[in-house]
């Protein structure tokens, strides 16, 4: 995993600093949120998975920075923060991005990684899986 870091400056004259975790396709890790409700909820599993369509989400590329596999994107970039973000919006039926009550955050988190995650060295070649349902996510 490649950990990087930089600093923004945003509109308002202050600094934001920002940092994109890359992930190798195929790997395991750890996506991480807080839901609704408070609870920190975890779900381990391979980055680059293939959980197949929720009610509103296609679940394909998990980790990918952007939709699914062959959505908008500005590249194959996979990080921990679009695979956080990724696996909290298909267990959460998530839409609406920043603004989703459960993983907006999430959504937020992941956007310096859409943005910057090439420049990163954070971009691969997409998987071509199946589709195969996840456990379940523990939120405590």
């Amino acid at each position: 995993m490649r950990t990087s870091s930089i600093l923004l400056f945003a509109s308002t004259a202050s600094i934001v600093h920002a940092s994109v975790s890359c992930l190798k396709v195929g790997a395991t890790a750890k996506a991480s949120w807080t839901n609704s409700a408070g609870k920190s909820c975890t779900w381990s599993g391979a980055v680059g998975s293939n959980f197949g369509t929720n009610a509103v989400n296609g679940g394909d590329c998990n980790g990918r920075c952007g939709a699914g596999c062959t959505g908008a994107a500005l590249g194959n970039y996979y990080t921990q923060d679009c695979f956080n973000h990724d696996i909290c919006s298909w267990f959460n039926n998530a839409s609406g991005g920043a603004s989703d009550a459960n993983c907006g955050s999430a959504y937020t988190a992941a956007e310096d990684d859409y943005l910057l995650g090439g420049v990163d060295g954070c971009s691969q070649t997409n998987p071509s899986l199946g589709a195969s349902a996840p456990g379940k996510a523990v939120c405590v």
